[in-house]
């Protein structure tokens, strides 16, 4: 229809092409007038008058609206060529979000942008529209990740839907499409609700509701049978979400929720659940990117508040985590040490058969711990009773997916354990000892061998994906977007995409690097022995900044509130502006090492020195 170069109404230079419908083609245009990029949608000439119509009608829906998470119309066109000019928004499809992840940035990510999607249809419906083509390309993500409600096409107002579907009309997609939508029914707010909770069950579990070879199967599937509980093919999802999305896909429009702000406040509640567990897990979540959400608002007002003195501390790997109220700490001494974060008095004390070798783990109403001995034993959590021991494990570390635990073995197996003693769905040999804890990236379990082979494994069912030789590594792989980062035991790291199967970059942090590095704000940071604390951008692997250290640097870094917070070799608390590098605070916490990764909860900052002191700043 048109080409690079062309001009439209001398006011819309075409850059290229976008997309194209049944009704018309999108191309990308700068605006000559507003000097702005936007997207302009053209009607297809020869159309029918039906046609015609429903892209006047998606005009004059768009016109009407306002509200930040439904995309803006800009201009309308109605010579030579019936065109708008609307807001472009070219961030990907709203599924682009998932498949959702524990950690809180994209956890967070997911449901926050879920629960504005919920907002307009909201709006929407408060207006008597029903937009009855919701799928995932309609629904688009700025650059900045916020979701546009888009394609308006389908539009009709409530009160003269009835009258339209009893012609046997089942126009949409069929993936997304209610089951009273697919029979020509009556349609209304409930039917955007379906479809809203299909392409959020895509996007939560990677996979949609139903498919099949053509669309008149999905459709019969949508009307005649139930999708699969969301929390069974996606561990990772919270029970409450998979509950939500069950009610979302019921048959009946009257089953599902009462409207879509309902669906908004149940989306932000999960998130909220779902957040305040950030610190049960080993590095904020199975992704491992050591990025945590607290309420520390200042770091150059972290003051010590109280500081305790153990038997002794946590070795690396081991460290700490939070749960319930209570501050756990692994120790070099045969033991776990729980305490109240207030005051810093020990509330419990759990033996072990040997010290501590990997960060506490609670999911499932389980704490896990492993000792380096080869036990591994589960407890009752909060009450802190032993569920059952097995003695001969051999666990390298401990990764959470749901209330289930990947297990990565000294002698060579990946395995995937249920609560009970012994409980394992899976077993996989990866032909050497694991080096490190598992990594979940989507549906990907990643583990990296002895042999510095990293094996790629469905977290689902332990089926193999691939492997790679990637070098001697002592940290986990760390989730980053689309990209996985690994860090050699010699400093290198490199941005590995899973998809291609090609490193995008790699950067020398010139220094052996024993832990992951942390991942937030679109930036890496990664502490050495070089020593010095490295920021990279994750797309390119360029400097944002450095900085060096007096003392080399064990742990992972954590970022909380902006803030970079890295604990040395030297006992010395650091904390760096994120963005720009700049020195918020320093802390002599310890007289020796500290090698596990400091803890932010809420307004405090916890640290725990290998000499066992265990110090609060807040």
């Amino acid at each position: 229809m048109f080409h690079p170069g062309d001009v439209i109404d001398g006011r819309y230079d075409v850059l290229g092409p976008l997309g194209h419908g049944g009704m018309g083609h999108v191309f990308r245009a700068h605006d000559r007038r507003l000097e702005r990029t936007v997207a302009l949608k053209v009607l297809r000439p020869h159309l029918t008058e039906l046609d015609a119509d429903r892209f006047r009608r998606e005009i004059r829906a768009l016109a009407r609206l306002n509200h930040p998470a439904v995309v803006s119309i800009y201009d309308l066109g109605q010579g030579e060529h019936v065109y708008f000019a609307m807001e472009l928004v070219d961030g990907g499809a709203f599924t682009d979000l998932g498949p959702l992840a524990e950690d809180p940035e994209p956890f967070a990510a997911l449901l926050d942008g879920a629960a504005e999607v919920a907002d307009a249809l909201a709006y929407v419906h408060r207006l008597g529209m029903v937009h009855r083509d919701l799928t995932p390309r309609n629904i688009l993500l700025t650059e900045s990740g916020r979701p546009k409600l888009m394609d308006f096409g389908l539009v009709q107002l409530t009160e003269t839907s009835r009258q339209l579907t009893r012609t046997g009309s089942t126009l949409g997609t069929p993936q997304y499409m209610a089951p009273e939508q697919a029979t020509g029914d009556a349609t209304g707010a409930a039917t955007d609700l379906y479809a809203f909770g299909a392409v959020l069950y895509r996007a939560a579990t990677g996979v949609a509701p139903f498919d099949a070879e053509n669309d008149q199967a999905i459709m019969y599937q949508h009307v005649y049978h139930e999708p699969t509980a969301a929390v069974d093919v996606h561990p990772a999802i919270p029970p409450a979400l998979s509950q939500l999305l069950a009610r979302l896909l019921a048959k009946q429009p009257a089953a599902r929720p009462d409207s879509a702000a309902t669906v908004a406040d149940a989306l932000r509640a999960i998130r909220t659940d779902g957040i305040a567990r950030t610190t049960h897990r080993p590095h904020a979540g199975a992704g491992h990117r050591s990025a945590y959400p607290t309420a520390i608002a200042d770091a150059a007002a972290l003051r010590p508040r109280w500081q305790v003195r153990l038997e002794e501390g946590p070795q690396w790997p081991a460290g700490m985590a939070a749960a319930d109220g209570f501050l756990l700490v692994g120790q070099r001494a045969d033991a776990l040490a729980v305490l109240r974060p207030a005051d810093g008095v020990v509330h419990a004390r759990f033996e072990l058969e040997d010290e501590v070798s990997a960060p506490p783990l609670v999911t499932g109403g389980r704490l896990w711990l492993a000792a380096r001995d080869g036990s591994l034993q589960a407890r009752a959590w909060p009450s802190g009773e032993r569920a059952w021991l097995a003695a001969d494990v051999d666990a390298v570390g401990l990764t959470a997916t749901g209330a289930d635990v990947l297990v990565a073995r000294r002698d060579g197996r990946l395995e995937r354990w249920g609560a009970g003693p012994r409980e394992v769905r899976w077993s996989v040999d990866l032909g050497a000892a694991a080096a490190t804890a598992a990594t979940l990236h989507g549906h990907l379990a990643l583990v990296v061998a002895d042999d510095g082979w990293l094996h790629a494994l469905d977290a689902r069912d332990g089926a193999a994906r691939f492997r790679v030789d990637v070098g001697a590594m002592a940290a986990p792989p760390v989730s980053a977007g689309a990209v996985v980062l690994l860090a050699t035991r010699s400093g290198e790291v490199h941005a590995f995409d899973p998809e291609a199967h090609v490193v995008r970059w790699s950067y020398d942090v010139e220094g052996e690097a024993w832990a992951p590095p942390a991942v937030a704000e679109r930036l890496v940071f990664m502490g050495s022995w070089g020593p010095r604390l490295h920021a990279l951008h994750v797309r390119s692997g360029d400097d944002a900044w450095s900085v060096p250290l007096a003392h080399p640097v064990t742990a992972a870094p954590v970022v909380a509130g902006g803030v970079v917070y890295v604990a040395n070799e030297g006992g010395e608390l650091l904390a760096f502006d994120a963005r720009t590098g700049a020195e918020r605070a320093r802390h002599r916490v310890a007289s020796g090492a500290v090698q596990a990764s400091p803890l932010p909860v809420g307004d405090a900052l916890f640290v725990a020195a290998l000499d066992g002191t265990v110090t609060c700043l807040r």
